[in-house]
């Protein structure tokens, strides 16, 4: 029995070493499955998951580029790019929150006007109809201006200048549709204050003939004629081609425009 304990422990030992060998292996086997973490090629990968549409999928990678890569130089466009990943989705919401919080960020970085322009047209997409556009030309004006003052330089300049000419027509065309509801209703005071305020605020619209006209029937309505004639002939003054100004003319000339009623539309 004496001669067997030297075996036993003998055994004992190759076991021994032989898992630490074994687990030295695996944890090198571990490592070495390990892929390397390049930055640009995982945000090249997004770029082209974002062309194919997979916009969650980008997401998922644009995500690990902007916590991995400790040099910043991808993880800062990881940024835009998820917020660009929600724009073409039309979440435009959430792009909204993701361009905002880039340019809080990077204010001066070389995508900033970018970053700005998207910002605005998240607004700009959302006008369609002038009851429920009011809102969005707004906010979609005010960003654009913001682009303007903030990035003088930036290479959107023809296009954010139609846009803004075409939220400042929108903002134009709710002032009239909300002065043309208090005519239709009969409330012509309220009606001339908002068609006088879309006049004043939107003078470069093209809203101010069929303005002026109402404002003139609505004076005559209130038995103000004076004022009504004198606002009739600031039209065909302002606009002598125009239909609406020989409207004004005809109206001007019949015999019953001082006893106008409410059959005039």
């Amino acid at each position: 029995m004496k001669k067997e304990q030297p075996t036993t422990c003998r055994y004992f030992l190759y076991l021994i070493m032989f898992l630490s060998v074994l687990s030295c292996s695996t944890d090198k086997t571990a490592m070495q499955e390990e892929p390397l973490f390049v930055p640009e090629e995982s945000f090249n990968k997004a770029n082209e998951l974002i062309k194919e549409k997979k916009y969650e999928e980008a997401r998922g990678i644009l995500e690990t580029v902007k916590t991995k890569d400790t040099s910043q130089n991808y993880a800062i466009l990881a940024r835009l790019r998820i917020a660009d990943t929600y724009f073409e989705a039309e979440s435009y919401d959430e792009a909204v929150v993701e361009y905002e919080s880039f340019l809080d960020l990077y204010p001066h970085h070389k995508y900033a006007s970018y970053a700005q322009y998207r910002l605005a047209t998240c607004f700009f997409e959302r006008i369609k109809t002038v009851d429920i556009g009011y809102s969005w030309a707004r906010r979609a004006l005010d960003e654009f201006e913001k682009l303007q003052r903030r990035y003088p330089r930036n290479p959107y300049m023809d296009i954010v200048d139609n846009r803004i000419k075409e939220c400042l027509n929108m903002l134009a065309e709710y002032e009239f549709y909300v002065g043309n509801f208090y005519y239709k209703k009969g409330s012509y005071n309220a009606a001339i204050g908002r068609f006088k305020g879309m006049i004043q605020n939107y003078p470069d619209t093209g809203k101010i003939p069929e303005s002026l006209y109402y404002i003139g029937i609505s004076y005559a309505k209130l038995g103000k004629h004076g004022l009504a004639i004198n606002t009739l002939n600031d039209l065909i003054k302002k606009y002598p081609t125009l239909e609406i100004s020989n409207e004004a003319k005809k109206l001007l000339a019949s015999s019953t425009f001082l006893l106008i009623n409410d059959n005039v539309k």
